[in-house]
């Protein structure tokens, strides 16, 4: 299994001057066991999933397609805090590849997504509608869902730019940015999915990765993940001893260091 997004099977680049970008290539290998399916027929996509983070240094690499704008975004990189070590929702797709468990809910006009990561949901409804036309940016978009034989297909527009990565490497997206997630059961225990990337202000053209996400263990239950917009964590040398308000235990004031220089 590859990793990209700072997860299984995806994108990433090595440093911040934008060498070694890549695009990591992958086909489901479904492991023989039969497809569940809903009593319509459709393929099951219930149950509660385990993403794994495991790198797979052997797989082929493709630089990511930056545009002029996008590749000076990346290279700012080096002097920004990712905005998920503030507890900023890390956004779609980075959302799925985080390894933490999910649980998802098929029902017969929509699918839920319950996120371990964060304590997060997202409803995609597969009723037929298309894109609110007054939706307001958000983290998560204005998802759509469809099926397409056994592949839900996933339509989100409607993102925030400058507020969320792509991934954990420092790879960026505007706030153009379009992305078609792509959820099919290949096996009793596996699911294939892959994403793409269609912002043309970043990058020169859509680009797609993908990865399998496998069935957790039996009886696997999400648990809670508390995290508050705005923390300051402490590998960014931000959390001090003593009080909230900056005292000491004793009452007496404590300096507060300068920001670590990045």
């Amino acid at each position: 299994m590859a990793i990209g997004f700072a997860a299984p099977l995806g994108a990433f680049a090595q440093n911040a001057q934008g060498q070694a970008a890549a695009v990591l290539g992958s086909k489901p290998n479904p492991d023989g066991t039969p497809v569940p399916r809903t009593p319509d027929g459709k393929a099951d996509l219930s149950g509660v999933w385990n993403k794994r983070l495991i790198t797979n240094t052997t797989a082929a690499l493709e630089p990511l397609p930056f545009t002029p704008e996008g590749l000076k975004a990346f290279n700012d990189v080096a002097g920004l805090i990712d905005p998920m070590s503030r507890c900023i929702f890390p956004g779609i797709p980075r959302l799925n590849s985080e390894p933490y468990p999910m649980q998802i809910v098929q029902l017969p006009d929509k699918v839920i997504f319950l996120y371990e990561y964060m304590h997060n949901f997202r409803v995609v409804y597969t009723d037929g509608r298309g894109h609110r036309k007054d939706w307001a940016p958000s983290l998560l978009g204005d998802p759509v869902g469809m099926w397409d034989g056994d592949t839900l297909t996933i339509d989100t527009v409607g993102l925030t730019g400058d507020v969320t990565w792509l991934d954990g490497h420092g790879n960026r997206h505007s706030d153009a940015l379009h992305v078609v997630e792509r959820w099919r059961r290949i096996s009793a225990n596996q699911i294939w999915y892959e994403h793409t990337i269609d912002d043309p202000k970043f990058y020169s053209k859509p680009w797609t990765t993908g990865w399998v996400i496998p069935l957790a263990s039996k009886n696997w239950e999400l648990m809670e993940y508390a995290c508050t917009t705005g923390n300051k964590d402490l590998e960014e040398h931000h959390l001090q001893p003593g009080a909230l308000d900056g005292s000491g235990r004793d009452g007496s004031a404590i300096a507060t260091p300068a920001p670590v220089a990045r």
